[in-house]
């Protein structure tokens, strides 16, 4: 249900751009002044997740669990019906296994980025206008990159037992996000 959600969010999207675009096309017919091309304002999409639930197996890098592989194969078929052009993740091997599967689903490798590095999202997201990307963090770098993307501080951390947020943030003439859920709800611990 959820990935027909998330395609009919898209298409609504979409099809919202493309009245914009006709609409700005009739305006600008007669005007002297250049109008900007569908590329320069192709909307952009960006899917944000928390990596999947993780081992607990006494290491810096741990490996996902059985729920956390549940997880990413909700989020490989969440996202079936879009057609990815970037994937992204931290190097952990939670955050890389929350998304390879995907990425592989889409013939793409899995790009690693440094989750301290500000700029990176902004870069990636200048680099693949009117792309499709996925972005695989962390409870607390998930929430910082959405509420730079959308220029708010909304967002906090998310809790330690908080795997099932799908942040969704469209960027074009104007910049829209949703907050959905995929998978099975996380439950917080006694």
């Amino acid at each position: 249900m959820q990935r027909k959600g998330l395609a009919r969010i898209l298409m609504k999207e979409m099809k919202r751009f493309l009245v914009l675009f006709l609409a700005i096309g009739f305006v600008f017919a007669g005007c002297q002044a250049p109008v900007k091309t569908v590329a320069e304002i192709e909307p952009t999409t960006i899917v944000l997740v928390r990596h999947a639930e993780k081992a607990d197996d006494g290491t810096n890098d741990p490996s996902l669990d059985s729920l956390g592989m549940q997880r990413a194969v909700a989020l490989m078929q969440t996202l079936a019906d879009v057609q990815l052009t970037g994937v992204y993740s931290t190097p952990y091997k939670r955050t890389n296994e929350t998304v390879e599967a995907i990425a592989r689903e889409n013939n793409l490798a899995v790009t690693a980025y440094d989750p301290g590095n500000k700029e990176f999202l902004s870069v990636e997201v200048n680099k693949n206008r009117g792309g499709n990307l996925l972005v695989s963090g962390h409870s607390n770098t998930v929430p910082a990159m959405v509420n730079q993307l959308i220029d708010s501080g909304q967002f906090e951390n998310l809790e330690d037992w908080q795997y099932d947020f799908l942040y969704l943030v469209n960027i074009g003439q104007d910049t829209t996000f949703q907050v959905l859920h995929y998978g099975a709800p996380s439950v917080r611990p006694n």
